[in-house]
């Protein structure tokens, strides 16, 4: 009699933890969802949100700047930056009073509906056309892609050159050949992301991660940028995007075309070539160790092999810059996210390259 008390004992409190476990769940997807609806209305209260069809889903679309102005900058987003039109406004500001920009996000990004179709480099161009054709914007455009955004440009510029008018890479990715095999893990990692968003757990590490990008806006364009990172991260389309990321990589270097379209890749994360920068752009032995899995015993070893590896990319990129044809190299020593990192000397960059193009 005993034994079975005490198996009934352990069964209720199996399942009120369970019951509880499910209790916080279904608060946090609450939560989850009352952020992205607040955030949706703060983009409509504000002027941000423009959907616009794609083809098979509605796509956000936010246009600023002067709309008669010299150039059409199309800014095509780094992975799962959903929310650019917020955030990388201080490095534009100096483009916008003689051109017209324009923001466009992709499937399953900041408001923009999620789909099912493979994300592919070609997909991707494809709805982003359509998305601009379907808003009345005409071309020819000048792309301005951060990171994943560079692979989507150069199959942009190289099957379709009679639409692009230059490109402006913001260490941009580069296509090249990889051997198709990504680490079962890091394919893990993706995910179980995307359901923990949909699950609203992800809130504490957006703040961790993400707090130095979101800290330079205001308090309001922070926490909408936070929600929008939310709902991009729990979205099926940037699961399938960095899934088939290699893939995608593949395919645009093999099919990509040399020509005179002007271009300009701004290199940020392999343009160290000392100790000293590193530290000075806030790279230490620990962040290299943590964050960038770099190994070595000593600090100076770390050092030393994370330059090594800078060194060995340097090529790649080199060799995908002369492949493309007319494209002009820039170094900046800082980080990735160089929108919110040196927004102003950014802007100077990008505005000095499109005022070259009326020269």
């Amino acid at each position: 009699m005993k034994a079975k008390k005490a198996v009934r004992i352990i069964r209720n409190v199996l399942l009120a933890i369970l019951l509880l476990i499910a209790l916080v769940l279904l608060t946090t997807t609450v939560l989850f969802h009352i952020r992205v609806k607040r955030a949706k209305d703060y983009l409509k209260e504000n002027g941000f949100y423009h959907p616009v069809s794609a083809g098979e889903y509605d796509v956000n679309l936010y246009t600023c700047g002067n709309e008669n102005g010299k150039h059409t900058v199309v800014a095509l987003a780094g992975y799962l930056d959903g929310e650019m039109y917020i955030g990388w406004r201080k490095m534009t500001a100096p483009l916008e009073e003689d051109n017209r920009l324009v923001f466009l996000d992709r499937a399953g990004y900041g408001t923009s509906d999620d789909c099912k179709g493979e994300m592919t480099a070609e997909h991707v161009v494809e709805h982003c056309r359509t998305a601009l054709q379907n808003a009345g914007i005409q071309q020819p455009y000048v792309l301005m892609p951060h990171s994943i955004g560079g692979v989507y440009a150069t199959y942009w510029e190289s099957r379709y050159p009679d639409e692009i008018e230059a490109v402006m890479f913001l260490d941009g990715s580069e296509a090249q050949h990889f051997d198709l095999e990504q680490d079962a893990l890091d394919l893990g990692i993706v995910r179980w992301m995307s359901l923990a968003g949909r699950l609203g757990l992800l809130t504490p590490m957006i703040r961790s991660e993400y707090g130095r990008e979101l800290g330079t806006l205001s308090d309001e364009a922070g926490a909408v940028s936070a929600a929008l990172l939310e709902k991009t991260i729990s979205s099926r389309a940037p699961v399938d995007e960095m899934l088939r990321w290699q893939e995608n990589c593949n395919a645009v270097w093999d099919t990509l075309k040399t020509n005179e379209i002007p271009k300009m890749y701004l290199s940020i994360s392999y343009a160290f070539y000392t100790k000293e920068q590193l530290i000075g752009a806030g790279f230490t032995a620990e962040v290299l160790r943590n964050d960038y899995l770099i190994e070595g015993g000593s600090d100076d070893e770390v050092y030393s092999n994370y330059l090594e590896s800078m060194a060995e990319k340097r090529v790649i990129l080199d060799t995908y810059i002369e492949k493309m044809g007319n494209c002009r190299k820039i170094e900046m020593q800082g980080l990735h996210e160089i929108m919110f990192d040196q927004p102003e000397a950014c802007g100077k960059i990008l505005k000095a390259f499109l005022d070259g193009l009326d020269s």
